[in-house]
């Protein structure tokens, strides 16, 4: 693949994969807000910066890797149910 064909020209494909990581946040801090001990608050405030970091770290110049991430996105906000999972510290 040459190089050229992995940029992004219109960054809407970035745009649309940093919405969805901030569904999966929201879902994330609602969970922190429902925790029923700090541990449990403090795990969903550590796995929400964990998948900001993640998303931040995607070159918003590679197609590839956007379009990989979004796929890795999508799939987790599939499986996330709207309740926490149960805690176990």
């Amino acid at each position: 693949m040459n190089v050229d064909d992995d940029r992004v020209f219109n960054p809407t494909i970035y745009e649309a994969m940093r919405e969805l990581a901030t569904r999966i946040s929201g879902r994330y801090v609602a969970w922190q807000r429902a925790a029923e001990t700090p541990q449990e608050a403090e795990h969903w405030r550590r796995v929400m910066y964990r998948l900001s970091a993640e998303v931040r770290a995607v070159d918003f110049d590679s197609r590839s890797a956007i379009e990989a991430k979004r796929a890795e996105l999508r799939e987790l906000w599939a499986s996330l149910p709207v309740d926490a999972p149960k805690f176990e510290d």
